[in-house]
């Protein structure tokens, strides 16, 4: 889950273990826009990134200080098994940076890069 910013919708995706995902553009209050996006994660991908999930889970994952912008600043947490992680915008240790670089492969495939700015005409993504 993306909180969005000012500038910028929030979003969930959501992941299955068969590389099956979808995207949900929301309002900042959580309200969706329009209906989920489905979209496909590369197995190794998905494999890769519940594997590390498990691994930040039983390793205490937790978050490092970062400075972020009050306009332009996002939350980014992932929500698995009753589990939630910290922020994964501000990694710590050798799990955090697993999980990032897991997250910011969904991300791609999702198409997140082509996210429209909330003042911008609306776009769905690609």
């Amino acid at each position: 889950m993306d909180s969005g910013s000012t500038n910028s919708y929030a979003y969930t995706i959501e992941v299955w273990s068969d590389g099956k995902a979808s995207i949900t553009l929301q309002e900042r209050g959580g309200a969706a826009l329009g209906t989920p996006k489905p979209f496909t994660v590369p197995l190794a991908t998905a494999a890769r990134f519940f594997s590390d999930l498990a691994a930040a889970r039983k390793g205490n994952l937790t978050a490092a200080p970062c400075m972020k912008s009050a306009s332009f600043g996002t939350t980014t947490r992932v929500n698995w098994q009753g589990w939630v992680s910290p922020d994964v915008s501000c990694p710590s240790g050798e799990l955090g940076e697993a999980l990032v670089r897991d997250v910011d492969a969904v991300r791609q495939a999702a198409g997140v890069g082509a996210l429209p700015l909330r003042n911008a005409p609306r776009i769905e993504p690609t």
